[in-house]
């Protein structure tokens, strides 16, 4: 007879798989659906789920996923994650410092008129997958700088670059939002364990390593707009910011300048929310 940690497990284990195998179902064109701007019909279910958890969401069009023969990005260190309306064109700048293995793109809408990535030097990167309402790079080795995906279209769309980092290359480890707790003497700072309220001043302890000469702390909105930005101060305990929550679903990123002076950004995957 099967034991009841056995039938948990197995409960436990249909609950997890079963939203993803739906997940991936949903990825499969269902039809050249396109209103009369031509854009392409998206399930905004799964879109939302996505924008939430920094993942990627494919725009397909009728047709393609059969022949496209896509090789799917490997997400390593997160550097941009931007999801949002477009009516016309948009730039996205991607910091790549020092010494990375591996950057990786992607770019989605619901129509794509145009959309390219720009190298720090000015050039374009022609290896790349090109679809109806997307565009996926990998490009190994990329010189350190500012890259630019430019994007033109209308619509809903999902824009996400990654690194691999080089050999001690930058890593945000750890953030929590912090407050004095424990008994006195000595006393310390621990994680908020309740829901932070919009407009809330906080303690911030953030954990990095790698090669960085100089960090900042900043929360964007889920298209990447920036809300704020503060310094981070080492101290004794540990590397702290001031922090007001923002109103509003945000994301915590951290950036600054390597040890060769060559700018980068990490930024949470998961979607954070206020009170």
């Amino acid at each position: 007879m099967m034991s009841v940690l056995n039938c948990r497990f197995l409960v436990a284990l249909s609950l997890l798989v079963v939203p993803l195998l739906a997940a991936q179902q949903d990825q499969l064109p269902r039809g050249p659906k396109k209103d009369d701007r031509g854009l392409l019909q998206i399930n905004r279910q799964y879109f939302d789920l996505a924008a939430s958890t920094g993942g990627d969401y494919y725009f397909w069009a009728a047709g393609e996923f059969a022949s496209a023969r896509v090789q799917i990005p490997v997400h390593h260190d997160d550097v941009l994650l931007s999801y949002g309306a477009l009516e016309s064109k948009k730039s996205f700048e991607i910091p790549v410092e020092t010494g990375v293995k591996e950057l990786t793109l992607f770019a989605g809408i619901q129509r794509k008129d145009l959309a390219v990535l720009v190298r720090p030097d000015g050039t374009v990167v022609r290896d790349v997958q090109s679809f109806q309402h997307m565009l996926i790079a990998t490009v190994k080795a990329p010189p350190a700088g500012i890259w630019h995906l430019e994007l033109q279209g209308a619509g809903t769309y999902a824009v996400t670059a990654h690194v691999k980092p080089g050999d001690g290359g930058p890593e945000l480890i750890n953030f929590a939002f912090v407050e004095p707790g424990g008994r006195p003497r000595p006393e310390g700072m621990f994680p908020v364990e309740r829901a932070v309220g919009a407009g809330e001043s906080l303690a911030c302890r953030v954990v990095l390593s790698g090669s960085i000469e100089q960090a900042e702390l900043a929360f964007v909105t889920k298209d990447g707009s920036p809300i704020g930005t503060t310094p981070i101060a080492a101290t004794s305990e540990g590397e702290y910011a001031r922090c007001t929550i923002p109103d509003g679903p945000f994301r915590v990123v951290v950036r600054g300048v390597d040890a060769k002076g060559a700018r980068f950004q990490r930024i949470e995957s998961r979607l954070r929310y206020s009170e």
